[in-house]
């Protein structure tokens, strides 16, 4: 598709969106169109007047005509008035449709959109794109449609009164106005592109910033990030002075057009219909009576594009391609967890607590792992490698893990444990090789399937700044008190249920953070399709903040819940319980003393 025309299908895009509130939208642009055409009349009205009373004096009443103003001055509030809250209405209605559009097509696509597109870029398109989107449909459509209409009605009325040459006259100063409002129209959606990139790319670097911002400080590089932000204000300020100057030529186009377009009407009127006075001068008052309305589309030639890159770059990310393509037909899982829907919610949790064997809600007592010969989970010859880089992180790794044992992963930073956890849940696929979840190929299973067996908790949790209780409901929203406190005992965590843990956690310690993260991931585990023994719980340096003794409490803890677990850890002495060990180095198991 050509640059030129995805503007038009955007457009269309936008119109079939805004389809629902059609009802809405024709009232605002009915009110729209009496209220303007009432304050055009407000203006024609005494020009007809004083045309009247120089041709025929006595016979018009000034009462009449003060009357007259008042009940065009009422109308035309009170019909604007009605527009902008049907308008508005309207709007907001269809940008909360939107939202929940975006956050429908974003999830799929998450946690990978963010490592491709980063955080602070991904919320700026979700939601201050979103918000410039409400331009087009409060203030775009009725506009449209009135700068069509009015003008067509009042070339009309004077080619009827005031003959056709005035009405020609006319037609030229009002055909201006469109004109004018086109200038820089080109220019303009470039304009909004160079805006929409460098907003976006100032508020990654913003966000950038902060995050290591200690490492800024300690290296003394705060002068280089700052000449970074400087160079990409420095584009942003060009591109917003580019649009001001066509906004001023713009502006003053449009004051000249209607200063000279009212004389030029009222001297082509003298001129060929000197006997219509009267029709003369409301045709030159028609001039400034529609400038209100064509004044819209003005700044419309700076909000439109504005708009429609929004439009854009709000389809551009959610209409984008997950990272891992998803089955048309998912396949069932061959071992004890039901077959699932891939838009089905997730089962409600048992009322006495986690559902499945060896979780009453009471007690964590061990349970026979399931199935003899099933197998919880298997990477067999997986070969995958990052976009951004040449070498594979993982090459020819094979990992077998059996429903209810444990496997320990241990290497050093950058040896690809943390990749096996994204490949576990299916977050990417393998280069080369397959990931098995509950005897079934991930890529046939389906990344819903395989996220409802599938739970992690990882060195760096994200938490609501909500109470405890708040953050644990996030895996089961219906939750009883007890199950709480139960997965808050196997995670070695005292937190009250009620207390409030601050933004992201700050009110608790690092290894706080991380036992109510594993509280909640345990809890999530829960209610997998077969129970807490059917699911498949990775711990990514999940307890890389507790000493010793508190990582082993952890370890042996969710052991006792009967679930197949993955442990990915720096230390040896954390895999001391595991059932089995591999050790990476460079994307490649070698030998390792598996009793640790």
């Amino acid at each position: 598709m050509t640059q030129r025309n995805r503007p038009m299908t955007d457009l269309r895009w936008l119109l079939a969106f805004a389809a629902p509130a059609r009802g809405v939208l024709a009232v605002s642009v009915l009110a729209r169109l009496l209220g303007h055409t009432a304050s055009a009349a407000a203006l024609a009205l005494p020009a007809w007047a004083i045309g009247a009373a120089l041709t025929q004096p006595g016979d018009l009443s000034v009462l009449v005509v003060v009357a007259g103003l008042i009940v065009l001055a009422l109308a035309a509030g009170a019909l604007r008035y009605l527009e902008q809250l049907t308008g508005h209405l309207a709007a907001f209605r269809l940008l909360g449709e939107l939202r929940i559009w975006v956050m429908h097509r974003v999830l799929p696509q998450a946690p990978a959109v963010i490592d491709v597109r980063g955080a602070a870029r991904v919320l700026d398109v979700a939601v201050r794109d979103v918000d410039r989107i409400e331009v087009f449909f409060a203030h775009t459509i009725a506009p449209a449609i009135s700068a069509v209409l009015l003008p067509a009605a009042a070339i009309g009325f004077t080619a009827a009164t005031a003959g056709p040459p005035t009405a020609l006259s006319l037609a030229l100063v009002l055909a201006a106005g469109w004109a004018v409002s086109l200038l820089g129209r080109g220019a303009g959606r470039q304009t909004a592109r160079v805006l929409g990139r460098a907003r976006g790319d100032i508020t990654q670097h913003v966000a950038d910033s902060l995050r290591v911002r200690d490492v800024i400080q300690g290296a003394g590089t705060l002068e280089e990030r700052l000449a970074a932000m400087r160079e990409l204000d420095a584009r942003l300020g060009a591109a917003l002075t580019a649009r001001s100057r066509r906004a001023g030529v713009r502006h003053g186009a449009t004051a000249m057009r209607v200063w000279g377009g009212t004389l030029l009407v009222l001297l082509v009127g003298l001129a060929t219909a000197p006997g219509a006075l009267p029709a003369v001068l409301l045709a030159a008052a028609l001039v400034p009576g529609t400038a209100t309305g064509l004044d819209t589309l003005e700044r419309l030639a700076v909000s439109l594009p504005a708009g429609l890159e929004a439009t854009r770059r709000v389809r551009e990310l959610a209409e984008a391609s997950p990272l891992v393509p998803e089955p048309s037909e998912p396949t069932a899982p061959t071992g004890p967890t039901a077959p699932i829907s891939p838009i089905s919610p997730i089962s409600p949790i048992s009322p006495t607590g986690l559902r499945g064997p060896g979780f009453s809600g009471v007690s964590t007592q061990a349970t026979a792992p399931a199935g003899g010969s099933r197998i919880a989970a298997e990477l067999t010859d997986v070969t995958f490698r990052y976009p951004d880089r040449p070498d594979p992180v993982l090459e020819s790794i094979s990992l077998h893990l059996a429903p209810g044992t444990t496997v320990g992963i241990t290497g050093p930073t950058g040896s690809g444990k943390s990749t096996i956890a994204r490949l576990l849940q299916r977050h990417r696929d393998p280069e080369a090789g397959t990931v098995t979840i509950d005897g079934v190929d991930a890529r046939r299973l389906g990344s819903t399937q395989v996220q409802r067996i599938v739970a992690v908790a990882d060195q760096d949790p994200f938490l609501l700044d909500a109470t405890v209780a708040a953050n644990l409901r996030l895996a089961a929203p219906g939750a009883p008190d007890a199950a709480l406190e139960e997965v808050l005992r196997t995670a070695c965590s005292p937190l009250p249920l009620d207390r409030c843990i601050g933004p992201r956690g700050s009110a608790l310690s690092g290894g706080e953070r991380q036992r109510l993260a594993l509280a909640r991931t345990v809890l999530r585990a829960g209610q997998a399709p077969g129970g807490i023994a059917g699911a498949i719980l990775v711990l990514d340096e999940a307890t890389s903040h507790q000493d010793p003794l508190t990582q082993e409490r952890v370890v042996a803890g969710v052991q006792r819940l009967g679930t197949s677990t993955v442990v990915i850890a720096h230390r040896h002495e954390t895999l001391r319980p595991a059932d089995h060990l591999i050790h990476l180095e460079n994307g490649r198991v070698v030998p390792a003393d598996s009793s640790c």
